[in-house]
C-alpha cells in the first residue's frame, strides 16, 4: 500500500494555489491517465519503429510527446480551459486512431475503453456523456461501416466476434464510468449542501447571540448603574459588603457576554472581496485609533518604508479586520503596566501588477509556551517550528485570522522570548497608477475640523439625550444630573433631529439602535445640516454594541466618540468633559 501511495504522489498537482479537494481527484485522474496514455502509445510507437513501420511509428511517437508535454504541464498547475481542450483533442485523435488502424499488440479494444473515465474526468457529467456516446457512434461506424470498404483496406480489419466485442467492451466501461462518477457527483452535492446548511445555521447563531448580547447588555448597564449610585450613599458594612458582591457577579456577567460574542463572531465570511484604491498608513493608523482611550497606559508607533506606495488596491477591510483582530488579541494577553505595540510596513518583492508587504508587529505582550513532555528532546526542525506556531495562535485565539490571511496564499509567523513578543504577516496588493512615494506624503490640513469654538463648562452645558428606552434615560440622566444642569431627551432620530433644528445643544449623547431613525442616520443628517452653517456639534455614541468594529463604524458615521454599555459614570462624565474642551 505504501508503494501504491508513493505511485499515486507522482501524479497529484503540485500546485500553490487553494484547489478544492472536489477538484484534486479529477486532476489526479487525468494525471493518472495521460501518463498511461503517453505509455501506450510511446511503446506501440517503439514496436512499430523497430519493425520499421515508419506509417504508424510516427504519428505514434509524436502523440506521445504531445501526451508528455502535458503531463509536465497538467502536474505543474491546474488545468486551464486551453490545455483542457488541447488535451481532449490530441487524446480523441489518439483513440480514433486506435480504432481505425489498432495497435501493434492487438489490445486497442483495452486501450479506446479508457475514453469514458477520462473524458468524464476531463468534462464533467453532462459533456462527458455526449462525447463517450459520441465516440460509441463512431467505433459503429468504422467498425460496421467503414470496415467493410474496399478504399479503407489500411484500416484495421475486425473479425465478426471483434465487431460485436468491441463496441459492447466499450459500452460496459462507459456505463461503468458513468455510474462512479454521477455517484461521486452526488456525494459532492450533498456536501456542499450540508456546508450551505452549516453556514446558514452558524450565520443565524451568530445573528441571534449578537441580538442577545444587545438585549441583555441594556438592563445589564441600569444594574451597574443603580449600583455605582448606590455605592455613593451612606452605607453599613454589610450593606457596601453585598453591594459590592452584586457589582462584582455583574462585571463577571459583561464578560460571558464579551466571551460569548467574541466566540461567534468571526467574521470570516462577511469579508467582502471587492479590491478598492486606499491610503495604507490612514487604513491601519485609524485601526490604531479605535484602541486609544484613557483607561489603560498604551504606545503606539507605525512606520512604513519610503518605498512603499501611499496608495494601494486591494482588500482595504480585510487589512483592518487583520489588525483589529492582532492588536486586541496583543492588548488583551499583555500583563504590562505599559502596553507597547510598533508595527513596521516593509516591501517584500514587487511582480509584474503585484506588490507584497511584510507587516511586523512587536508588542511587550510576554506569551509563555507549556511545555509538552518531549520539547526538550526535540531538535528545531521546521516541524517543530510549524507546530510552536500553531500552538501560540491558539494561545492568542488567532485561528480565523490566520485563514484570512492565508486564503490569499500569503502567511503568518508568531515569534516570543522572555520580554517580546513579533508577529509577522504577508499580503499582496496592486500598486495604483496615480500612487507616489510615502516620501511625498505631507499631513493634510483638515479644515473640516477647524472649528475654533470656545471651552464649555459640563455645569453650563445643554445636552440633548437621544434614547428610545426610558429606563435607560432615568439611568443617564442619574449619572450625569450632577455634573449637567440642562438635559433634553428624544425618543428616536427623527425626534431629535426635529429639536437639533429648534435648539442650540453643546453635546449629543446618541443610542444606536432606535426605531423610526437610527443613530447613525440621525448622526449623519446632522453632520449634513452643520455643513452649511459651519458649526459642529460633539456627538457620544452611547450603545449596546461593544466591539472595536462596533466603534469604528461609530466613527465612521460623523460621531466623535463612544462608550459601551455597561459602563462606568465617571467614565461617561470623563468624555463628556474632553468634547467640551
Amino acid at each position: 500500500m505504501k508503494l501504491l501511495n508513493r505511485f499515486l504522489q507522482v501524479f497529484k498537482t503540485e500546485s500553490k494555489n487553494n484547489i478544492n479537494e472536489e477538484e484534486r481527484t479529477p486532476l489526479l485522474i487525468n494525471n493518472l491517465i495521460n501518463f498511461v496514455l503517453f505509455c501506450i502509445v510511446f511503446i506501440e510507437g517503439i514496436i512499430c519503429l523497430s519493425t520499421e513501420d515508419i506509417f504508424f511509428a510516427v504519428p505514434l511517437l509524436t502523440l506521445s510527446l504531445i501526451f508528455a508535454l502535458h503531463f509536465v504541464l497538467i502536474s505543474r498547475k491546474p488545468i486551464s480551459v486551453s490545455l483542457q481542450k488541447s488535451l481532449f483533442f490530441f487524446s480523441s485523435i489518439t483513440f480514433i486512431y486506435f480504432v481505425v488502424f489498432g495497435s501493434s499488440t492487438g489490445l486497442n479494444i483495452i486501450w479506446t475503453a479508457l475514453f469514458p473515465p477520462f473524458i468524464y474526468s476531463l468534462m464533467g457529467l453532462r459533456r462527458g456523456t455526449i462525447f463517450s456516446l459520441s465516440f460509441l457512434a463512431v467505433i459503429v461506424l468504422c467498425i460496421f461501416v467503414i470496415n467493410d470498404q474496399e478504399a479503407f483496406a489500411i484500416t484495421r480489419q475486425y473479425s465478426t466476434t471483434e465487431k460485436l466485442l468491441f463496441p459492447g467492451f466499450y459500452l460496459a466501461f462507459f456505463i461503468t464510468s458513468y455510474a462512479i462518477y454521477y455517484s461521486y457527483t452526488e456525494i459532492i452535492l450533498r456536501k456542499e449542501k450540508r456546508v450551505l446548511d452549516s453556514q446558514n445555521f452558524t450565520k443565524t447563531q451568530e445573528e441571534l447571540i449578537s441580538k442577545l448580547s444587545h438585549q441583555i447588555r441594556t438592563p445589564l448597564s441600569n444594574i451597574t448603574g443603580i449600583i455605582d449610585i448606590l455605592e455613593k450613599t451612606n452605607l453599613n458594612d454589610d450593606q457596601r459588603d453585598y453591594i459590592n458582591t452584586i457589582h462584582a457577579s455583574s462585571n463577571n456577567l459583561v464578560n460571558v457576554v464579551n466571551n460569548m460574542v467574541a466566540a461567534s463572531k468571526t467574521n470570516f465570511n462577511q469579508i467582502p472581496t471587492e479590491e478598492i484604491s486606499f491610503n495604507l498608513y490612514s487604513t491601519i493608523n485609524n485601526t490604531i485609533k479605535l484602541f486609544q482611550d484613557d483607561q489603560e497606559k498604551k504606545k503606539f508607533s507605525l512606520s512604513l518604508s519610503a518605498d512603499i506606495p501611499n496608495t494601494l488596491i486591494g482588500n482595504s477591510v480585510k487589512i483592518k479586520q487583520i489588525f483589529l483582530n492582532l492588536l486586541n488579541s496583543l492588548l488583551k494577553h499583555n500583563k504590562s503596566e505599559l502596553k507597547t505595540i510598533a508595527i513596521e510596513v516593509l516591501r517584500k518583492e514587487t511582480l509584474p501588477g503585484k506588490l507584497t508587504l511584510t507587516f511586523r508587529i512587536v508588542s511587550n505582550t510576554v506569551v509563555p509556551l507549556p511545555k509538552g513532555p518531549l520539547d526538550g528532546d526535540l531538535p528545531q526542525s521546521s516541524d517543530v517550528i510549524h507546530l510552536n506556531r500553531s500552538r501560540y495562535i491558539n494561545l492568542l485565539d488567532l485561528n480565523i485570522t490566520r485563514k484570512i490571511i492565508e486564503m490569499d496564499g500569503n502567511n503568518i509567523d508568531i515569534a516570543t522570548d522572555s520580554s517580546n513578543t513579533t508577529i509577522e504577516f504577508t499580503a499582496s496588493f496592486k500598486e495604483s497608477i496615480k500612487s507616489q512615494s510615502i516620501e511625498s506624503i505631507k499631513t493634510p490640513t483638515k479644515q473640516s475640523e477647524s472649528f475654533f469654538k470656545p471651552s464649555i463648562d459640563i455645569a453650563d452645558a445643554n445636552i440633548l439625550l437621544v434614547e428610545d428606552n426610558f429606563s435607560n434615560q432615568q439611568i443617564i440622566i442619574l449619572y450625569i444630573k450632577d455634573e449637567v444642569k440642562k438635559i433634553e431627551v428624544a425618543f428616536n432620530g427623527k425626534e431629535a433631529l426635529d429639536k437639533f433644528g429648534k435648539v442650540k445643544y453643546d453635546l449629543i449623547l446618541m443610542d444606536v439602535q432606535m426605531p423610526i431613525m437610527d443613530g447613525f442616520k440621525a448622526t449623519e443628517k446632522i453632520r449634513q445640516i452643520e455643513k452649511s452653517t459651519g458649526t459642529h456639534t460633539p456627538i457620544i455614541a452611547v450603545t449596546a454594541n461593544a466591539f472595536p468594529e462596533d466603534k469604528e463604524k461609530c466613527l465612521a458615521s460623523g460621531m466623535d466618540d463612544y462608550i459601551s454599555k455597561p459602563f462606568q459614570p465617571e467614565d461617561l462624565i470623563r468624555k463628556i468633559k474632553k468634547q467640551l474642551s
